[in-house]
């Protein structure tokens, strides 16, 4: 069978030779001829075997003809069960006796309904269907594909292969945190709806009238005003501020931290996706950059496509346990390349701070770098803000009383080493906030929108 592997052998094989070899030699004991029946057993049991074999090698060669058809809903979004459907088809005119079906769900995925397993018979032109349920996480996965077993009825030989091309790659959307109402009312809304920062300048909305001076662009003097005052104005009008952002998320290892469900870096993305609806909402414009093995570059743009844009790459974060080969600081360069000239950037990154998420001395490396990097951006006109989830407080949601008094006396030195590297940059002129699951979003927003009502 070149190119198809091997048919295995099983014990059961060895037990029923061992148990008509023992026959043969009772018979041969209490008699000096061969009883007929006992030859009728060793025939049939020798038929039986090369049989079983030719239908099981008859089986193994459809494996390589099956075909796999997996449905699921679209788009899958976590904290919201999944039902995958599995269909396996024969298409070929030879059956599979016994064949046993297992599909590969991703590792991070949790069952919660059915099974992934099915045995049964495989008749020519048919197919046998699983139906079961996952919760799904956040990110890029792959459903490694369909195993099959192929099996005599007594389990005698059997061969073993993935169909080819079953496997499957899907995408998790996270599901973005609501803005808080308390947030809403104080930050965003008013009586006249929603709010906007203003800037002096060429517009559509008048402002004032002004006195005129030399070098005031004549079009806008205000003829009716000198008609009755005798004195030259101009019109001064406004325009309304758009604020400009990127957000940098470090998806390296230093961010899995955490109960699964919950980690550092699964919060991260849905305050981001959270933050990016507020943002689109209010018509600013907004970037992403994605540190992975393989990073995501999105260009500012606003408006619901980009919105969407930013939950595709989201999703399509890959949990894996290698960093990255550059660090935060060679991520923000190039987001910066992307960036319109001449105009003021916010830039939000979202890292943790935490040396013993780190390689030995990567987190110093990290920080130095991005103090530098940060500093240069200040000096043209950039802002940056460090983001930086405390991961003590992740595991400690689920602690109380006792347990979390005592958690908290053995994280304290790592809590401090964390600070410590806040502090740092803080000394280097980095603007840093440390915070919790609970008041991440509120913060974030309340300082974008201060921040907002300071543009010049």
């Amino acid at each position: 069978m070149d190119g198809f592997g091997e048919i295995c052998t099983s014990y059961r094989l060895f037990a029923l030779l061992l148990v008509v070899s023992l026959i043969v030699a009772v018979s041969l004991l209490y008699e000096s001829i061969v009883p007929e029946t006992t030859y009728y057993i060793v025939s049939i049991t020798i038929a039986y075997i090369i049989l079983m074999r030719l239908f099981v090698e008859a089986g193994a060669r459809t494996v390589y003809k099956l075909r796999v058809y997996r449905e699921y809903s679209r788009p899958v979004v976590e904290g919201k069960p999944l039902t995958v459907k599995l269909s396996v088809y024969n298409p070929s005119i030879i059956p599979i006796l016994y064949i046993e079906i297992s599909d590969h769900y991703p590792s991070l995925f949790h069952l919660v309904k059915g099974f992934s397993k099915a045995v049964g018979f495989l008749p020519p032109k048919g197919s046998i269907e699983i139906r079961y349920v996952v919760e799904p996480r956040i990110g890029k996965h792959l459903f490694k594909g369909v195993e099959v077993v192929v099996k005599d009825i007594l389990g005698l030989f059997s061969y073993k292969a993935f169909i080819p091309n079953s496997n499957c790659v899907i995408r998790v959307h996270p599901k973005p945190y609501p803005l808080p109402a308390s947030v809403m009312r104080k930050w965003v809304s008013t009586s006249l709806g929603v709010t906007k920062s203003r800037l002096r300048g060429i517009g559509v909305e008048f402002l004032m009238l002004r006195e005129y001076s030399y070098g005031d662009d004549y079009r806008f003097i205000d003829w009716k005003a000198y008609a009755r005052l005798r004195r030259l104005y101009v019109k001064v009008f406004e325009r309304e501020a758009s604020l400009n952002m990127v957000i940098l998320v470090d998806a390296s290892p230093a961010m899995h931290y955490g109960v699964i469900g919950r980690t550092m870096l699964e919060e991260t993305v849905r305050v981001v996706s959270g933050l990016v609806n507020h943002i689109v909402y209010r018509g600013d414009w907004v970037g992403l950059a994605i540190r992975a093995n393989k990073s995501y570059m999105i260009p500012p743009g606003r408006g619901p496509l980009q919105y969407y844009r930013v939950l595709e790459a989201l999703s399509s974060i890959e949990w894996v346990n290698e960093y990255p080969e550059y660090t935060i600081a060679d991520l923000l360069k190039k987001s910066l390349l992307l960036q319109p000239k001449r105009t003021k950037t916010l830039f939000l990154v979202f890292m943790s701070l935490d040396p013993t998420s780190y390689k030995e001395k990567a987190l110093d490396r990290e920080v130095s770098e991005l103090t530098s990097i940060a500093n240069k951006l200040v000096s043209l006109n950039h802002s940056v803000l460090i983001v930086s989830p405390l991961p003590e407080l992740y595991e400690l949601e689920y602690l109380s009383g006792v347990e979390a008094g005592i958690y908290l006396a053995s994280i304290l030195k790592s809590f401090e080493a964390t600070r410590e590297y806040a502090r740092k940059l803080r000394a280097s002129g980095v603007n840093v906030i440390q915070v919790g699951p609970s008041s991440l979003l509120p913060r974030l927003i309340g300082f974008i929108e201060r921040y907002r009502s300071v543009i010049t």
